[in-house]
């Protein structure tokens, strides 16, 4: 494959210092000022109080359903620990279909390679069935979650385009209001990027976060589990609960979560973030370009400075290592069971695969030193500059149409899967957070995503920008369309 060969060999030229200091400390992140406030909100303002779905989200389940949102539907609803009972009490919540749900076949995207049917919860559903979330159904993704392409998945704002992967039947499930949040896993961009194409908030937690427990891997590097909500706020909520301690049964007046924390926009005053342009210019189309930039205006309308800053290192090369470490990982845990089934994926899958085991280990050795080096040059620039956050597009494009094979950015012919990834490959190799957040519509009325990257530990910072940047009148413009989009669906 030509995309290999061209990886490596950039890998094989860029510059690295001295190996003994490929795993060097992580140099801290900026002390930020307060950026959050106590709060009890929950997803939402229509939560049942019941432990069970609304009527509404079933009804939207079946529009979600005729657009490929779901591989399995759930036949009855799973209240969790009891009616009424822990902070996630009724809210509807679809999962992507590599989690493991006690007694549910878990498919992986296949036809048949690797389905196992699961003895026990996953970790992250453990949380949220404890905490009382109500699961509405399990979400399609492609072939063993490789590709940034979700087959079989229309896009609600329009069913000719599609949604991005591969986390793409879980946005179109939040979308179309089938849940108030579905659970995704991103690799190399499968949360931020059908988030961003779906209007949508989607969180890439840190690396190690959230426990990937009871979830099918592709590349254990760089997977993560996080949430797809319609608000960065309901991102970060859910997010406490997947990483920390759950309030079962709150008391009259206590907080929903045990440690929730809610953004308030009113912080952001005195945040500095960084605009790494380089990352970007002339590499994403004119409407997504304006709306990345009127996030920005709408920041520093908020008191946040934003301030241009450069990375070479990860401009050069960060999708390239990315990319070589999910071949040579994803082949490592999967090529054994295809030689065994060479029958069980489709020709494209199957030669990720082949070429991944081909990788020599050099240089999948080599793609983890560049990948740490990135890392170093970003958290020189965070403390050095004190940032809070980078902000930079989510995908240089929205949403292409079914069945294109590239989409014309600056000119150019660029093949969708390489356009989709490319702005998402930066915290992938670095194993930093990252929000992606609805920054605008393009001329045709279709949403655009902004992303912002932190030091590690920093998704309520993170949140605390999405807010802004959501509030902002392209976020807001969003919302707006995607409420009357949920109107007509409902109605119709």
């Amino acid at each position: 494959m030509d995309a290999v060969s061209r990886a490596i060999e950039s890998l094989r030229r860029a510059p690295l210092g001295d190996p003994a200091y490929d795993d060097g400390p992580v140099l801290p992140g900026p002390v930020l000022p307060g950026s959050v406030l106590p709060g009890a909100d929950v997803l939402g303002a229509d939560v049942p109080s019941q432990g069970s779905p609304s009527a509404a989200a079933f009804r939207a389940a079946a529009v979600a359903a005729s657009l490929g949102a779901f591989v399995e539907l759930a036949a009855v609803a799973d209240p969790g620990p009891g009616p009424g009972t822990g902070p996630l009490a009724g809210v509807p919540v679809a999962i992507k279909d590599v989690f493991d749900v006690a007694g549910q076949r878990v498919g992986n995207g296949t036809a048949g390679f690797g389905h196992r049917t699961a003895d026990h919860d996953s970790a992250a559903w453990g949380r949220l069935r404890s905490a009382g979330a109500v699961l509405v159904g399990r979400t399609r993704l492609p072939e063993l979650a490789w590709s940034v392409v979700t087959p079989g998945c229309r896009n609600p704002w329009s069913p000719d385009r599609g949604v991005g992967g591969s986390s793409g039947g879980s946005a179109v499930a939040v979308a179309s209001g089938a849940a108030k949040v579905a659970l995704g896993t991103d690799t190399g961009g499968s949360i931020r990027i059908p988030a961003a194409l779906c209007g949508l908030a989607g969180l890439r937690p840190t690396v190690g976060t959230i426990s990937r427990l009871g979830v099918t891997p592709l590349a254990p590097t760089m997977d993560t589990v996080g949430p797809l909500a319609l608000t960065a706020a309901d991102c970060l909520l859910v997010h406490q609960i997947l990483a920390g301690p759950v309030l079962a049964s709150p008391a009259p007046g206590d907080a929903v979560l045990g440690d929730a924390v809610r953004p308030d926009p009113a912080a952001a005053a005195g945040l500095r973030v960084g605009w790494p342009i380089g990352l970007w210019r002339d590499r994403v189309t004119p409407d997504v370009s304006s709306a990345t930039e009127a996030a920005a205006a709408a920041l520093r309308g908020d008191g946040v400075e934003v301030v241009t800053v450069e990375l070479p290192l990860a401009t050069a090369y960060a999708r390239a290592a990315a990319y070589v470490i999910i071949l040579a990982e994803s082949a490592a845990l999967w090529h054994g069971a295809l030689s065994q089934h060479p029958a069980g994926l489709s020709q494209r899958t199957a030669e990720l695969l082949r070429a991944g085991a081909a990788v020599p280990v050099p240089d999948y050795l080599r793609s983890l030193r560049v990948a740490h080096a990135i890392r170093r040059e970003v958290d020189a620039v965070f403390h050095q500059q004190r940032l809070a956050a980078l902000l930079l597009p989510t995908v240089p494009t929205t949403a292409a149409r079914l069945g294109a094979e590239s989409v014309e950015i600056a000119g150019r012919q660029v093949a969708v899967e390489t356009a989709y990834a490319y702005l998402a490959a930066l915290a992938s190799v670095t194993g930093l957070p990252a929000l992606s957040v609805p920054s605008g519509l393009d001329r045709q009325g279709l949403p655009a995503g902004a992303q912002l990257i932190g030091p590690g530990g920093t998704e309520s910072v993170l949140c605390l920008l999405g807010t802004v940047i959501e509030r902002s009148p392209g976020g807001r413009a969003v919302a707006m369309a995607r409420d009357r989009l949920a109107a007509r669906q409902a109605a119709g």
